[in-house]
């Protein structure tokens, strides 16, 4: 069997498995680790779709893309539940009323997508196999590292100053070049290397820290409920990005040298 294929084959059980647990309650992990699976899988057929255009994924996942955006809005309140309960230098009362509003938003979002999946389009992933494509193990191989570095050209270009934008846009591609590399952990020899791995891992820790204060913050922007008590718990979050943005250049800068572009 194609070693791409073991890996789709167990994503896809994976994001299925998650599903029926959110379909039965939105419960935390799955609800990540669902989300976490279809950006995995859009990786995958990102690097299909490089190397054989004509197997046009963005129509095979587009059936999926409701479900995803559903299933983000939930995730996207449990990480603004977490990080103002872990928000420090904040009124109490204030974090407790917010909190409040966000759940009763989660509840909202839960039910409407309830109604989705109980509807006529099930929203459980079918994807083609790797062998329908015909794209052989050979040529996923040798198509590997030009797909790569495709996605780290703009992710290590430190030559400008970066816009939240532009670094939004960095973190969306360096999570597409860590899923293309665990997509061959059953590929012999290609397995990630230890000190890349280190490397991106304390990039992504920053950039997704820095996005959840901007996820958090544009929530509670848009929600009426929040008006009054949020201003404290934003000031505090914007000074924090700030400091996120400031050490991710570091390390983007120390990533870039890792890989001699710099």
């Amino acid at each position: 069997m194609n070693c791409l294929e073991k890996y789709r084959r167990k994503l896809i059980a994976d994001i299925n498995r998650n599903l029926g647990v959110v379909t039965q309650s939105p419960e935390e992990d799955s609800v990540h680790d669902y989300r976490v699976g279809i950006k995995r899988l859009t990786a995958l057929y990102h690097l299909l779709d490089e190397i054989n255009p004509a197997l046009n994924a963005k129509r095979l996942l587009k059936p999926y893309r409701a479900a995803f955006k559903l299933i983000g809005d939930i995730r996207d309140v449990h990480i603004a539940i977490n990080l103002l309960e872990s928000l420090e230098g904040t009124n109490a009362r204030d974090i407790k009323i917010l909190i409040r509003a966000l759940r009763a938003k989660a509840a909202r979002d839960y039910r409407r997508f309830q109604r989705y999946a109980g509807g006529e389009k099930r929203p459980a992933i079918r994807m083609p196999s790797i062998h329908s494509s015909g794209i052989s193990e050979r040529s996923m191989l040798r198509y590997k590292p030009e797909v790569l570095n495709r996605l780290l050209m703009p992710i290590l270009d430190t030559g400008q100053k970066t816009s939240a934008k532009q670094w939004h846009k960095k973190r969306i591609l360096l999570k597409r070049y860590h899923h293309i590399l665990d997509a061959f952990c059953y590929c012999p020899g290609h397995g990630l290397d230890e000190s890349e791995l280190k490397q991106m891992k304390i990039l992504e820790q920053l950039l997704g820290d820095w996005h959840d204060r901007v996820v958090t913050t544009e929530l509670l922007l848009n929600l009426a409920q929040t008006e009054g008590y949020r201003d404290q718990a934003i000031a505090i979050m914007q000074t924090q990005d700030k400091l996120l943005l400031g050490a991710a250049k570091i390390y983007l800068a120390k990533y870039a040298r890792w890989h001699g572009r710099e």
